[in-house]
């Protein structure tokens, strides 16, 4: 029996995502499937026009499924093909760089494939790391074994909030986003925090005739209090519990007194 079906948007030779399921397989049994390619920033979709293939392979010693399609189709073919019986948790990632704030948790397909197992009522984790701007600089390798290393600390933390999560009920809570600073451990502090509202900016930007996206970094300022964007700053660990409901309860009374004047 699966305890927990993995999977990210990076592709299967991610080293947060290798080191996730070795890190959960020492304490859960682990089912992975994933895209066969790196799919971020593609949300939620769903594949609708071409036919899906799936293969099982082993890399790194792990063995896991892969998947033309995306993180969230990577979610319903593991619930209704792969695994016999529903597992406990989903849990996506280790994604390569944060998913915070409004706007790119919104975009984002390692949260989307949390937000689909959470639909088809899993409890479901998206976990992120924080990569430091001279790892970027240096182009780091972050599709290479040997840098496994970079994301242990992360994958002990995620496995930590997961065995929290999974013995535990949450009312009203779908689906968690955790956001990792790089150089945290399971001693470092965490925060139950909110999404920071913030806009991109502009992502495309013309060239010629072509429009080619660069997203803007995140601008560290304005921090909301409790939001993720603020304890990221401040060296803790960002957990923050979504709903997949875009209704509003609480504004629901004076929006309906409003349109029964109005109407």
């Amino acid at each position: 029996m699966t305890d927990i079906l993995v999977t990210n948007d990076d592709g299967y030779k991610s080293t947060g995502f290798v080191s996730l399921i070795k890190e959960l397989s020492k304490h859960y049994s682990v089912t992975a499937i994933v895209p066969d390619r790196g799919r971020s920033w593609i949300g939620k979709a769903i594949t609708t026009k071409k036919e899906l293939k799936i293969k099982k392979i082993t890399y790194d010693g792990v063995e896991m499924f892969l998947l033309n399609g995306t993180p969230a189709d990577c979610v319903q073919i593991g619930l209704y093909d792969i695994v016999t019986v529903r597992p406990k948790m989903i849990i996506s990632g280790i994604n390569i760089g944060l998913n915070i704030g409004k706007a790119r948790t919104l975009s984002s397909g390692t949260i989307g494939a949390a937000i689909e197992g959470a639909i088809d009522g899993v409890r479901s984790l998206a976990s992120s790391l924080s990569i430091p701007v001279n790892l970027r600089d240096k182009k780091t390798d972050f599709y290479t074994t040997k840098n496994n290393t970079l994301f242990e600390n992360a994958a002990k933390i995620t496995t930590k909030v997961t065995s929290i999560i999974m013995n535990k009920a949450f009312r009203d809570v779908d689906l968690f986003s955790l956001n990792i600073p790089f150089e945290a451990t399971v001693s470092t502090p965490l925060e139950i925090t909110t999404l920071f509202n913030t806009r991109y900016g502009r992502l495309f930007h013309k060239t010629g005739k072509k429009f080619v996206r660069r997203t803007p970094p995140i601008q560290f300022k304005n921090m909301e209090e409790k939001s993720d964007l603020k304890a990221l700053n401040e060296g803790k660990i960002s957990l923050t519990p979504m709903s997949i409901s875009f209704s509003a309860p609480q504004l629901l009374q004076n929006v309906e007194q409003t349109f029964q004047q109005e109407w």
